[in-house]
């Protein structure tokens, strides 16, 4: 059984997944490495999801008042190895959309790498659309940045 739940930063399972998260970052991208959390903010609002009580994946939404768009970004979105090519991806970002409908924003954005196509794969096939690069991507080779916009009602 899989569920999806807010959690608070400080969660150790948490964090258990984002320390994962950089590795496969900082693998995909050696010379330029794992982001940091200083693009996090306070506001910032995570999802854990567990399949059967192991936590298999993650995501966070916040603000990003330096991009100058509305809505909510995507950030921290991950999913284990040995869960990918299942539902838990889709999953995930379906409870992250939702979350983002009740919280008011009219779309979500987010910023991938070149180096992760599976993650371009799926954000295209899931209805996001590039936009130009936003703060603090701009100028970057490396990045890639899409929107999905929600309907109004």
């Amino acid at each position: 059984m899989i569920t999806i739940e807010p959690v608070p930063v400080d969660d150790e399972e948490l964090a258990k997944l984002r320390q994962e998260l950089r590795a496969d970052i900082s693998a995909r991208y050696p010379d330029v490495g794992a982001d940091s959390d200083e693009h996090l903010t306070d506001d910032i609002r995570f999802l854990l999801m567990r399949e059967n009580g192991t936590p298999i994946g993650c995501c966070a939404l916040q603000p990003n008042r330096a991009s100058g768009l509305e809505g909510l970004e995507l950030k921290r979105m991950y999913v284990v190895p040995t869960s990918r090519g299942t539902t838990a991806a889709g999953r995930l970002l379906a409870a992250a959309e939702a979350l983002a409908r009740r919280l008011g924003a009219p779309r979500i954005y987010l910023e991938t790498g070149t180096g992760q196509p599976e993650a371009i794969r799926f954000y295209e096939r899931s209805g996001y659309t590039t936009i130009p690069l936003y703060p603090p991507y701009i100028g970057s080779p490396l990045s890639v940045s899409y929107e999905k916009a929600f309907e109004a009602g």
